[in-house]
């Protein structure tokens, strides 16, 4: 009995060791990453103050992409289309089998000056009988965010504060200490009877070992710096403050978006705007999902034949 007692006070002992080298490790850790934080701070410049105006110069689509947060760009291709829809440039219809799409409204108007490039690529689908919400957002849209990148209003995703991990001195320390540990719980419970316990003992011990000497590569998600700059956030706030009257919760269920103000409201509240649109225009939201839902179909059957033939190949 006396035996036993003894195996579980060292596993319990061995057990609290590593524990107590995890935690001093991780204050250590912890003030390391508070120090890098507190030096970006003090290193940072001055944001410099809002160019007036500066989100009508950007345009709905590029507002979109920073307003959604993260750098991704599916609201500005629902913008982009949700205002073309608004305009008269886009209508619901049906297809010869049924299936919503949109198509060009009057196939005679005439391009609008200054229209972008998004809003061309997407007419010259839909003036060849295919529903636009078909087009992939990534090719129509990366332009724009890869301009927004370059001119300073995103830094991109996975950026951090430069930080040098300190060593994990503790931790080490213990790792170090095992393997005369192990030697010495085998040798403490030598007998026959004990020999089976303490070698799977000694064996948990040198795992916990291991894992403890082991270099942590993940980077601190505190460092993890915004996708918006803060150029980037000052637009989202002033097209914020503009469009307030916009906003879909403060807004009459009944009163519908005018032409010119769907885009925006759609660039800066996002979904629930969309759906307060689609609420007023019959037949967009099942023609927009109709295309969106066509676009994986053909994206998933394109991957498939593709590996398809990697495992025929």
């Amino acid at each position: 009995m006396i035996v036993w007692v003894a195996w579980a006070g060292s596993a319990v002992g061995y057990a609290l060791l590593a524990l107590g080298a995890l935690s001093l490790d991780q204050r250590i850790y912890t003030r390391a990453v508070a120090e890098a934080l507190a030096r970006h701070r003090a290193t940072r410049p001055e944001p410099a103050d809002a160019v007036p105006d500066e989100d009508l110069r950007l345009g709905v689509a590029a507002v979109a992409v920073l307003a959604e947060g993260d750098g991704s760009i599916h609201r500005a291709f629902s913008t982009v289309i949700t205002d073309m829809v608004a305009r008269g440039v886009l209508e619901a219809a049906t297809e010869d089998d049924g299936t919503p799409t949109l198509r060009l409204a009057n196939r005679h108007h005439a391009c609008r000056p200054g229209e972008s490039d998004e809003e061309e690529a997407l007419r010259s689908l839909a003036s060849s009988y295919q529903n636009p919400a078909t087009a992939d957002p990534h090719g129509l849209l990366h332009p724009t965010a890869d301009r927004l990148m370059t001119e300073g209003y995103l830094r991109g995703r996975g950026v951090y504060i430069d930080f040098e991990r300190p060593c994990l001195f503790w931790s080490r320390t213990v790792a170090a200490l095992t393997l005369p540990l192990a030697a010495l719980e085998m040798y403490a419970f030598l007998d026959w009877r004990y020999a089976l316990v303490a070698g799977w003992t000694s064996m948990a011990m040198i795992v916990v070992a291991w894992g403890l000497a082991l270099p942590d590569s993940e980077r601190p998600q505190a460092l993890r710096l915004p996708v918006l700059t803060e150029r980037g956030e000052q637009v989202v706030r002033q097209a914020r403050a503009r469009h307030a009257h916009l906003d879909p919760a403060k807004r009459p269920a009944s009163q519908a978006y005018a032409p010119d103000e769907a885009a925006a409201a759609c660039a800066v509240f996002g979904n629930a705007a969309y759906s307060h649109f689609a609420a007023h225009t019959p037949g967009f939201a099942d023609a927009f999902t109709a295309g969106v839902e066509r676009r994986l179909a053909s994206r998933a059957a394109d991957h498939l034949r593709r590996h398809w033939n990697d495992f025929i190949g």
